[in-house]
C-alpha cells in the first residue's frame, strides 16, 4: 500500500471545519511537536484513540502521553519532551548494569 492510498491520504480524507476555543490550537500545535506529528496526525490520533476506548496514544520510550490541557506545577509539553529526550538518550548510554540499577531504584 502507498501513502497515496492509505486511510488517511489526502484523496481518502473527508474534510471537516471545526470551531476550537480560543488558545485551543497553540495547545494542539504544542502537543502535536511532542509528538513529533503534524497538528492533523495530533488530532486524528487523540479521536481515534478516544472512539475506540483504547489506551492513550504513545510515543516511543514514553509510557505516559503529553497532556492536551497544561498545568502550572509542570514545565511545558515542549520542554516536557526536551526532558525526557535527553533522559532518554542517557539512560541509553549507560551500560546495561547502570540501566538495570537505575530501573530498580525507580520501582
Amino acid at each position: 500500500m502507498t501513502t497515496e492510498d492509505s486511510p488517511t491520504s489526502a484523496k481518502n480524507a473527508e474534510k471537516f471545519v471545526v470551531r476550537l476555543p480560543r488558545g485551543m490550537r497553540r495547545r494542539i500545535a504544542e502537543a502535536a511537536r511532542g509528538y513529533r506529528r503534524s497538528m492533523n496526525s495530533e488530532i486524528v490520533a487523540r479521536l481515534e484513540q478516544t472512539l475506540s476506548g483504547g489506551p492513550p496514544p504513545s510515543v516511543p520510550g514514553v509510557n505516559e502521553p503529553l497532556p492536551l490541557l497544561p498545568r502550572e506545577d509542570r514545565p511545558s509539553q515542549v520542554e516536557q519532551r526536551e526532558m525526557e529526550i535527553r533522559l532518554l538518550k542517557a539512560f541509553r548510554q549507560l551500560s546495561h548494569d547502570r540501566q538495570q540499577a537505575l530501573l530498580e531504584l525507580l520501582d
